[in-house]
This record gives C-alpha cells, sequence and structure tokens, in this order.
C-alpha cells in the first residue's frame, strides 16, 4: 500500500521582475535575489519614457564589467541604455551582482527624474500645477528615504481630488460647503461617488492608509508601502483621463448629431 498522500497544495509562482521594472521603477540598494529578475536583464532592449527628450522609446542595453578581477571590485557593472530614437540620449547605471543577488548602487539621470518627466508627460492634463509639484515631491522624498514625508503629500493629492469634484458638482448635490468640508473622508467618497472615478470609489481606504503613515507609522514602513499607494493614486488618475476622454467624445458626438439635426430639418 503506497502510504504517500499527494500533495495538492498549489504553489503560488512568482514572476519575476521585468527589465523596465528593474531599470525604471526599482530604488537604488534595492536587493534583489537573482532569480527575482529577469534573466536577460543586462542585455537586449527594454521599452520606456525617455525623460532627456520626453517620448515613449525602446532602449539598447549594453553592460560592461568595471570590477577588478580577485578584489572586493570584482562585482562591479556600468549598464547603459541608449535610445533607438536619438542615439545621444543614454541612460547609466552602476549595478552590482553576483551569482545569488543584484542591486543597483548608482545611476543617471535619477530615478526621481525619470519619473517624474512620465509624470509630467501623464498628467499635465488632469492634475492642477500645484497636485503634479506634489506629486513629483511624494516620489523624491520616497526616493531619499523620506517616508512619512511622501505620505503627506499623496494625500494632499487625494484630497485636492475630492474637494475639486465638490466643487465640480455642488449645486447638483444640495450640499454646502460648510457641511461638507468637516465630514469624514469615506463618507465624502460615498456622497461623491457617482462623480468620482470607480477606483477611488473602490479604494478609498488609501487615505486612512495615508492617514495612519502620517501620524502613527515609521519611516520604514511608510517606505515599504510607498510604491503600492503610489500605484493607487495613478491608477485613480488614469481612469479620470479614461473619464475625461469619454465625456469629450460623448460632447463631440451630441454636438454632431445636432448639427445633422440642424441640416436636415432645413430640408
Amino acid at each position: 500500500m503506497n502510504n504517500k498522500q499527494e500533495d495538492n497544495t498549489e504553489v503560488e509562482v512568482k514572476e519575476p521582475m521585468t527589465k523596465h521594472q528593474f531599470y525604471f521603477d526599482t530604488p537604488l540598494y534595492e536587493v534583489l535575489a537573482l532569480n527575482e529578475v529577469e534573466k536577460s536583464f543586462m542585455s537586449g532592449d527594454v521599452d520606456g519614457y525617455n525623460p532627456l527628450s520626453n517620448f515613449d522609446t525602446t532602449f539598447e542595453i549594453d553592460s560592461n564589467h568595471i570590477g577588478y578581477h580577485d578584489s572586493v571590485y570584482n562585482n562591479f557593472y556600468r549598464i547603459t541604455l541608449t535610445c533607438k530614437r536619438k542615439h545621444t540620449d543614454k541612460l547609466r547605471f552602476f549595478i552590482i551582482k553576483n551569482g545569488d543577488f543584484v542591486l543597483k548602487v548608482g545611476q543617471y539621470l535619477s530615478l526621481a527624474d525619470i519619473q517624474f518627466a512620465e509624470l509630467g508627460k501623464k498628467y499635465n492634463n488632469v492634475l492642477d500645477k500645484d497636485s503634479l509639484a506634489e506629486f513629483k515631491r511624494a516620489i523624491g522624498l520616497a526616493a531619499h528615504g523620506i517616508g512619512v514625508g511622501s505620505f503627506v503629500y499623496l494625500r494632499r493629492i487625494f484630497e485636492k481630488l475630492i474637494s475639486q469634484t465638490f466643487d465640480a458638482h455642488k449645486d447638483t448635490l444640495g450640499i454646502e460647503e460648510k457641511a461638507f468640508v468637516p465630514t469624514r473622508m469615506e463618507d465624502k467618497v460615498e456622497l461623491l461617488k457617482s462623480y468620482l472615478p470607480s477606483q477611488l470609489v473602490e479604494m478609498k481606504s488609501v487615505y486612512s492608509i495615508l492617514s495612519k503613515g502620517v501620524h502613527q507609522l515609521s519611516e520604514n514602513e511608510c517606505l515599504a508601502y510607498f510604491e503600492p499607494l503610489k500605484l493607487s493614486i495613478e491608477l485613480i488618475l488614469d481612469q479620470k483621463i479614461e473619464m475625461d476622454l469619454k465625456r469629450q467624445r460623448d460632447e463631440r458626438v451630441k454636438e454632431g448629431i445636432q448639427n445633422i439635426n440642424t441640416k436636415l430639418g432645413k430640408k
């Protein structure tokens, strides 16, 4: 009799970090197990945003071993990403890699500069000048190890989205500002849910997490939670862009139909 029991436990296989995530999203000094990163991350091509000329492009990856054999610098590499659309535009990275781990120890442009440029292109029409500056400041603070401060600016963006939505629809809502302002944030979201991106409504707990970070969490805890919270804000903004584009399309269609009816009515 076979006493072996079949193990049906499903093991979750984690997808390795892509080249793009390594070069464009990962901060300096984050130690990664080598098997956590795409195997060919030091060669081939990678798609990304060119912050030097402000357009999406494909970069060619070139790696050079710059360490000295039989020395503590043996595992140092210089990685150059060359823009295929404009060959004079290059991003440079310095990494340490051995048989077990890899980490970035230097780069130019900085991670913050790269992300700032992409943010400006993507959200310039959906965030006002102050909010866009605050978003960049949040990323810059997190990149320099200041977690609590980064949460302050993410929270301000969330608050601004709510206040702007209220200002745009307060007449329809029939609620005075003096009654709205002291209301709990979750209740504000509930009141405005018909006018807000569904992502924001579904993730209204983001605000309470950010507030807890500002008042209760440590710098390291805030830094550990920063990336998913930043991405949640980006998801909300992405959906707001989609809503604005849909509204513009609807207005164009209605105007077009109205013009057709007007012309046909004259015949």
